[in-house]
């Protein structure tokens, strides 16, 4: 249920006419409390054609204080209520505008801009268009009664603008005269000003003799108007003018219109008696009456012409399928439109066949395709022998068993050989000159000379030693004599590593020394420290290390 916010008024404004405005709610003149809330809807039609407001920049209402006389105020005449609107509605229908959900403009007043002088006054309703050069097109203009008391706001209404004299400023403004003419009470000569007293007696006497001017004139009832319009005293009447096969004739006191047509040429007499009756053709096309049929039956066209037949004899449209031609609902991607059905147009693309996939496969090598069906070339395939290039069978030999596909070893004990100069075998370091590192297996060796010194304590380092400014991992150094070169490096990550190259009369890698692992925490320090020949050329190569010591240290024998 809607609740009752404003005073609606709503007007047609009908730009064929130029009939007072009526509002269509309460089929009379546009009124309304003074001191309510108001909202007044608009509507712009031709006779029953709706205009469109697409050219309109903005639609303006004004309503103004008539003249003391009643006549229709200027354009100049300051307005009591006045507003412009430039936003509209431009989807408006005659079944939205009769069931009152819609209107091309709405232009509200609040109680305190509605709260003005009470009685009739002028309501002019316009559109500027939105012409480079702007238009202005009045849409309707009539008479709006403004009541009083409707509760609302009931402060005193301000005062309109003044037009009219006092009084006394006529009788300051106005000067007396001595020389009346005594036919029309007014001053004998044109440069003589009558007396206020003197027009009001001549207007006195004219208005009682019955000379004074008609106010206003009006249509009653809802049909075509005869009235058009009042200019001064002058009443200004429609004519009435006969039509094809009408006349019209008047005495003093009568208007009678008439048809001229005769009795042959009247219309048909209407044969029909009864509520649901229908006229149909009979005998030569004449009209007859064809009851109405009871309940359920439907209208049927019959070798004899209409006629009424159960329901139940009515042609049911059966179901279409592959062996009945029959009719079908309008579904997905089809449309119908007058009876035409058609398919929206689709492009399908198959998707590529894969594991998870139900697609479309492109037919490759060793593959034929033939009337839809897929097949594959017979073919023979020859596993290739295993070697160290190829991935391939190998064949069970000697302390190998398979079973289930599993290829086993036999289990062997193997002794490794002791060292000989003639055979590659084993060794075990003394663990003073030859040690082995028991996290890496690296064996490094403490003695020995390469001066020719065969003093037991010959290739001893001594306390002396140079530092080497440590380059890039791959450079290359020379040592500057019998000695050791010592390292001492930072790990920051895993797999670290640092190895020492020897390169001994131009050959690389005579003599590698290196220690490193996989998991080695970071921060944890890596030792290095081999022996070198004097005049020697080595490399140093190392990664995920920074190398905090980088020195060569003397042999005693060197010294």
């Amino acid at each position: 249920m809607d609740n009752l916010n404003e005073i609606i008024v709503r007007i047609k404004a009908d730009t064929s006419s130029f009939n007072n405005p009526i509002d269509v709610l309460r089929g009379e003149i546009p009124q309304f409390w003074r001191g309510n809330d108001i909202r007044f809807e608009i509507g712009i039609f031709n006779g029953e054609n709706i205009w469109s407001v697409s050219n309109y920049a903005s639609i303006s209402l004004a309503i103004r204080k008539l003249t003391d006389d009643g006549k229709v105020p200027s354009a100049s005449t300051p307005a009591l209520m006045q507003k412009i609107c430039t936003s509209f509605d431009d989807t408006l229908t005659s079944a939205t505008w009769e069931n009152g959900t819609k209107q091309h403009v709405v232009i509200p007043f609040s109680s305190d801009e509605s709260n003005v002088v009470v009685g009739d006054h002028w309501l002019s309703i316009w559109a500027t268009t939105i012409d480079t050069t702007p238009k202005i097109i009045t849409l309707c203009a009539g008479i709006v009664r403004i009541l009083e008391v409707g509760g609302g706001n009931l402060s005193t209404p301000p005062d309109p603008i003044k037009i009219y004299y006092t009084s006394n400023e006529c009788d300051n403004r106005f000067i007396q005269l001595a020389a009346i003419d005594t036919n029309t009470n007014l001053g004998t000569s044109d440069s003589m000003v009558p007396s206020q007293g003197a027009v009001k007696t001549y207007v006195d006497q004219h208005t009682a003799s019955g000379q004074g001017e008609a106010t206003s004139a009006s249509n009653l009832g809802t049909g075509i108007a005869i009235f058009k319009e009042k200019i001064d005293g002058d009443l200004k009447f429609k004519t009435l003018k006969a039509g094809d096969n009408v006349s019209i004739a008047a005495n003093d006191s009568e208007v009678t219109i008439s048809s001229s047509v005769d009795a042959s040429e009247e219309g048909m007499v209407n044969p029909m008696t009864t509520a649901g009756d229908l006229i149909v053709g009979g005998e030569s096309g004449a009209a007859v009456r064809l009851g109405k049929g009871s309940d359920g039956q439907v209208l049927k066209s019959t070798i004899d012409g209409l006629g009424w037949e159960d329901e139940s004899s009515s042609y049911a449209l059966p179901t279409a399928s592959a062996d009945t031609l029959g009719g079908v609902k309008v579904g997905s991607n089809l449309t119908i439109a007058n009876g035409v059905l058609s398919a929206d147009d689709q492009s399908y693309t198959l998707p590529t066949a894969s594991t998870d996939t139900l697609g479309g496969v492109k037919v490759g090598d060793n593959l034929t395709i033939t009337g839809g069906v897929l097949s594959a070339d017979d073919q023979t395939y020859t596993l290739p022998t295993a070697s160290a290039n190829t991935l391939g069978g190998i064949k069970v030999g000697d302390n190998l068993t398979i079973t289930n596909g599993v290829l086993s070893a036999d289990d062997q004990s193997y002794t490794l050989p002791i060292a000989t100069a003639d055979m590659l075998g084993g060794i075990r370091p003394d663990g003073t000159t030859i040690t082995v590192n028991p996290s890496t297996g690296i064996v490094s060796a403490i003695g020995g000379s390469s001066s020719g010194d065969d003093s037991s304590d010959g290739w001893i380092p001594s306390s002396q030693y140079v530092d080497i400014t440590y380059g890039a991992t791959g450079d290359t150094y020379t040592a500057p004599a019998d000695g050791w070169i010592y390292t001492k490096c930072n790990t920051f990550n895993v797999d670290a590593y640092i190895i020492g190259e020897v390169i001994i009369n131009g050959e690389a890698g005579s003599e590698v020394y290196g220690g490193g692992d996989t998991t080695y925490p970071t921060n944890k320090s890596l030792f290095l420290l081999f022996p070198v020949g004097s005049g020697y050329a080595f490399r140093m190569f190392n990664s995920n290390l920074y190398i905090n010591v980088f020195r060569f240290i003397y042999s005693k024998g060197a010294l």
